[in-house]
């Protein structure tokens, strides 16, 4: 019992030290195979954000609007992305 009473000691003392984290988000899309297992439509997303030491979440279904805009961003910007893949392999 002493041992789980020494965590929560170190738990409490380092929240005290810890500052508070920026938000930060990533957005993932989820496999297809795991949009079928759960009754999704294929294409969904999820934003992942990380704020006061807790993770947020939410879904982002597919549209047209969201496919327009991500194709136009990937026609404009297409080399500077394989340019940061290529660096990143």
């Amino acid at each position: 019992m002493a041992e789980i009473l020494e965590l929560e000691k170190v738990e409490t003392e380092l929240k005290r030290e810890l500052p508070k984290p920026k938000k930060d988000t990533w957005i993932l899309k989820l496999p297809p195979e795991v949009c079928e297992l759960e009754g999704l439509a294929e294409g969904t997303m999820i934003s992942l954000t990380i704020r006061n030491v807790k993770i947020q979440t939410s879904m982002i279904r597919p549209s047209a609007k969201i496919d327009d805009f991500v194709n136009r961003i990937i026609e404009d910007e297409g080399e500077y992305f394989e340019e940061i893949k290529r660096i990143g392999d």
